[in-house]
């Protein structure tokens, strides 16, 4: 698998991701609740089961470090810290003002110490920031002796296991779960890495010799077991998923390492599926969800505001009632929304590059 295709899917995988998160944000609680229908309580769970996951899978395959730390964790405050500090700021405005589109009111001092210890409203870039942060020390272990890899696989395993005793405070509880997806994605992409690129498809260009008619037949001869392979993953994580959801669903919020295990392995299935199903993806799907992969950390910078603008209008002004209406109305609008903002707009004013995170090349 060459580089470029290897990006490819990745931003394939986070463009999924990212579209999870925007159907788990589209069945509300507020200002109707579509959390007490069981078909939708169980979607959101599945959904919140797998998006996460594989947002910190994807960001561990491309973790990249050139050894300059200092160079490496400015890059990271522009890219992670900065957009957090400033769509936390601008979460907690309207909390602390009364009004009919925001569910949970604050006072300053909560919302506060909410986001000084808690990681506030955007969660997700807190966790991600801290692993990316230290994440250059397993990094090192990972390239060094046997000794130390294996310290390495033991340090991320047990920080897992223990996350159900690990504090909140500074998320600590959620960069011990995290953590591990993100060692997966790197581990995946280091074992990517170690292959010899192009290896056996040299032989194919005529190097070794061979006849076309032979090199062709070798080729799709590559072709077929490669379908296969997929195939089978395929059909693997779609036989898996539904039982180790079902063990996620009887164990859900129990915080217990048998739940942890169970929700492990409904991930491995999910990936099993999601993975085959990006190296499908073709012509305007293909682009469509490389786009969305970009601009993912946009989009869920975005999203909130993109939600309390569509629901209110789908529930409060138009008084829709279907729950599917509101969740596809929700999705889809949002979807639009964000998605163009993220390309089009933010990317016109450096004052918005700088909030959202935006590269300057981007």
């Amino acid at each position: 698998m060459s580089e470029g295709k290897r990006w490819q899917e990745a931003d394939v995988l986070r463009g999924m991701a990212i579209l999870m998160v925007l159907l788990y944000h589209s069945i509300i609680v507020f200002p109707l609740n579509l959390h007490v229908i069981e078909r939708y309580r169980i979607l959101h769970t599945f959904l919140w089961t797998v998006q996460m996951p594989l947002f910190f899978l994807v960001s561990g395959f491309c973790y990249s470090y050139d050894g300059n730390y200092r160079a490496y964790a400015w890059k990271k405050c522009r890219r992670i810290l900065i957009p957090h500090i400033v769509f936390s700021a601008l979460d907690i405005v309207p909390r602390l003002i009364p009004n009919p589109f925001v569910h949970e009111q604050m006072e300053a001092g909560e919302a506060i110490r909410d986001f000084v210890l808690y990681g506030g409203s955007d969660w997700f870039l807190w966790t991600l920031f801290v692993i990316v942060m230290v994440y250059p020390a397993f990094d090192y272990m990972c390239k060094g002796p046997a000794g130390m890899r294996k310290a390495a696989i033991f340090s991320v395993i047990a920080l897992f296991l223990l996350k159900p005793v690990m504090p909140d405070l500074f998320l600590l509880n959620m960069i011990s779960q995290y953590l591990l997806y993100f060692f997966l994605g790197y581990g995946v992409r280091r074992k990517l890495d170690s292959q010899e690129d192009g290896k056996g498809y040299a032989a194919l260009a005529g190097t070794n010799g061979k006849s076309d008619r032979q090199d062709r037949k070798k080729g799709v001869g590559r072709i077929v077991i490669a379908a296969g392979q997929r195939n089978s993953m395929l059909l693997t994580g779609l036989l898996g998923m539904p039982f180790f959801f079902r063990q996620v669903l009887i164990w859900d919020g129990s915080g217990s390492v048998p739940g942890m295990i169970a929700e492990l392995l409904c991930v491995f299935c999910s990936f099993l599926v999601l993975i085959p199903l990006a190296g499908m993806c073709r012509g305007r799907i293909l682009a469509f969800f490389v786009c969305c992969g970009k601009w993912s950390l946009q989009m869920y910078l975005l999203d909130a505001y993109a939600l309390v603008l569509t629901r209110t209008l789908l529930v409060n002004v138009w008084g829709i009632r279907l729950p599917w209406l509101i969740v596809m109305g929700n999705f889809l609008a949002d979807t639009l929304i964000v998605l163009l903002l993220s390309k089009y707009i933010l990317t016109k004013a450096k004052v918005f590059r700088i909030a959202c995170g935006i590269p300057e090349k981007g």
